[in-house]
């Protein structure tokens, strides 16, 4: 279902399946957005979450123009400076961020979906040695340190931080300021796709 079918289902039919289903689809991608404001993660991802309380408790009164890709962009923009508002007191700062980014600025084409991005990361894992993937699962998603890595794969632990440094610096590359919020979300995804290829 798309997102405008989604949101109809919401506003019209309560349908709390089409709600879970739209906050997974964008609550990482609008995270992402909202860095662009607010420079604090947790303050982000709070923000973020309150666009969809907001979304749930007000979708009888929904009133979609353009789609819901902006719909979910405009309002994740308002609840940002709405909270930069309440906790800055500089004007100045708070008018910077939106001459910043509001000018000459297509947001709802920067606003990447959660399937894509995981896509991206995996594309790039995978264009990496299987060595190189080996060390960053291990270490990454199941907390082993380089000796044990190391044994486990009969490698020195030399190579094991070379190959680990060579991919974070890869996957920094490719996605820049998406790493963090699609490590967290995304753990249990990535590990099963790239351990069935």
């Amino acid at each position: 279902m798309q997102a405008d079918e989604l949101l109809i289902e919401i506003s019209e039919n309560n349908n709390q399946k089409a709600f879970k289903l739209l906050f997974e689809s964008y609550y990482p991608s609008l995270c992402i957005f909202g860095r662009r404001y607010i420079e604090s993660e947790d303050a982000v991802e709070d923000v973020v979450q309150d666009v969809f309380t907001s979304l749930w408790e007000n979708r009888s009164k929904i009133n979609i123009e353009t789609s819901a890709k902006n719909y979910l962009i405009t309002m994740t923009r308002n609840f940002c400076l709405n909270y930069l508002q309440r906790n800055r007191t500089e004007q100045n700062y708070i008018q910077g961020k939106i001459n910043l980014f509001d000018t000459g600025t297509n947001d709802s084409e920067e606003v990447v979906l959660f399937s894509e991005l995981k896509s991206l990361m995996i594309e790039t894992l995978k264009s990496l040695p299987i060595e190189y993937q080996r060390v960053f699962i291990m270490s990454r998603f199941e907390n082993k340190n380089y000796r044990e890595i190391a044994e486990a794969l009969g490698i020195s632990v030399k190579s094991v931080e070379r190959y680990k440094m060579r991919t974070e610096k890869k996957l920094r590359e490719n996605l820049q300021d998406y790493i963090s919020i699609m490590i967290i979300v995304m753990i249990i995804q990535i590990i099963t796709e790239i351990n069935s290829r």
